[in-house]
């Protein structure tokens, strides 16, 4: 009986530490080839652990024969243009969500560093070249305003255009440092938002 009162009380003294000593925990996000991965990456008392975070895909239950192949939508200016609006059009209904999210964000959270890279060609030079224009501008505000909400502390953004190939790659790594027991109803929020923009924005 004491042993495991001595076992309970070790237990709970680990998980008391880990609730409140800071924490570094990085987010990473990629998107290649029509294909969504989320990674959560935490170190707990010098244990590295990586953590997969289900993203919201629309999936149609339709058996396929070994030789049916879904036919590769074209990157097209409309369409990249339909990703663009969808991000709007999510803000705009998460807006007073994310007010709520950031204030209590700025309390809590320390952003070590974020990085956004984009890597994307259209059916078209020309479009393509248009687009670059609209990618690097966008990003830049979206930047900005992440700075001043959230004070990050090393950023870096790339845009990539590619004039020969039709492609769609994004990558977005970042590392915050926060305590625990401040943050956990904070990442539940911040998750549904998340898998909301991901929904609007319907990269297939």
């Amino acid at each position: 009986m004491i042993i495991f009162a001595a076992i309970l009380g070790i237990l709970l003294l680990l998980l008391l530490l880990f609730l409140f000593l800071p924490l570094s925990v990085g987010v990473e996000y990629r998107y290649q080839d029509a294909k969504q991965t989320c990674f959560l990456r935490l170190r707990i008392f010098g244990i590295p652990l990586k953590i997969r975070i289900p993203v919201s895909e629309k999936t149609k239950k339709k058996e396929k024969t070994p030789k049916e192949e879904k036919p590769k939508k074209k990157l097209t200016f409309s369409r990249l243009k339909g990703i663009f609006y969808g991000i709007r059009d999510a803000y705009k209904e998460t807006k007073a969500e994310i007010r709520v999210l950031l204030s209590d964000l700025r309390k809590e959270l320390i952003v070590e560093s974020l990085m956004f890279h984009l890597h994307f060609g259209l059916d078209n030079a020309a479009k393509t070249g248009i687009a670059t224009g609209a990618a690097w501008a966008s990003s830049s505000c979206a930047l900005a305003a992440i700075h001043q909400m959230l004070s990050v502390k090393h950023a870096d953004l790339n845009v990539v255009p590619d004039f020969n190939t039709e492609c769609m790659r994004i990558y977005v790594k970042s590392i915050f440092r926060f305590r625990p027991v401040h943050i956990i109803s904070i990442g539940a929020r911040a998750l549904k938002i998340v898998n909301y923009f991901i929904e609007k924005i319907e990269v297939e």
